[in-house]
């Protein structure tokens, strides 16, 4: 009776050896217990970085692509594994591809409000990063007179804008109107840039304000009131 139990307990033993025999072989066979050491993926393009894994049976997984200023089209940005650190065999490395740098569609904005170019600009997600201010006689005020960079394909997304603030400010010592015709004082005032607001009636100007020197500036106005001139029932 003890015999046999000795035989059982030696066929289990050697049972269960051979059985983690054939574990430990089956395990090393798949390479289960293998790891490898992640390069440095980030600057490379895919068939680089693929040929990389592969030496160390590891694989690549593109996860994302993103518009990048420094890192060429086609090339790698991140990876989610960190260089150096092993890994088990057959494992994704997770990487984001670059798409280069973005590009954007300039429109021209010239000769337009400058506040009808805002609202262009937020349409196509493009910003003014500088607006410079100058006078001009030819173009009026608020208007866009040049812009850089000029229209085209460009690759950023900011424009700057010189624009008009009209015409420079001018300033007169007011003429005396009193006692010319009304027909000559508006041929003066025309001259002057000066706008006449007529009041009364009559074929003369009897009174003027501001007075004759008071400083008036071009583009101001001069109210005048008419009659029939000096000496003469108004």
């Amino acid at each position: 009776m003890l015999k046999n139990f000795y035989k059982i307990l030696f066929y289990s033993i050697t049972f269960i050896a051979v059985g983690a025999v054939a574990a430990f072989l089956v395990y090393k066979i798949l390479n289960f217990d293998k790891t490898g050491e992640v390069p440095m993926l980030v600057g490379k393009n895919i068939t680089e970085a693929s040929e990389l894994l592969n030496k160390r049976k590891l694989f690549i997984n593109v996860e994302g692509r993103e518009h990048n200023d420094e890192v060429p089209e086609g090339h790698i940005i991140k990876q989610d594994v960190e260089p150096g650190k092993d890994i088990s065999v057959g494992v994704e490395v997770n990487v984001v591809v670059s798409k280069g740098v973005e590009m954007y569609s300039m429109p021209s904005f010239e000769g337009q409000l400058l506040n009808d170019a805002k609202l262009t600009l937020i349409n196509l997600d493009m910003k003014i990063k500088k607006v410079t201010l100058i006078h001009s006689d030819s173009i009026e005020k608020g208007k866009i007179i040049a812009q850089r960079p000029l229209p085209g394909t460009i690759s950023n997304n900011e424009v700057n804008f010189l624009v008009s603030l009209g015409s420079y400010p001018v300033s007169y010592k007011c003429p005396s109107f009193v006692n010319m015709t009304l027909d000559n004082a508006r041929v003066l005032a025309k001259e002057l840039g000066i706008k006449l607001i007529e009041k009364e009636q009559g074929s003369k100007v009897i009174f003027q304000k501001p007075e004759a020197d008071a400083l008036v500036k071009k583009g101001g106005s001069v109210e005048v009131t008419l009659g029939r001139g000096w000496g003469m029932w108004f």
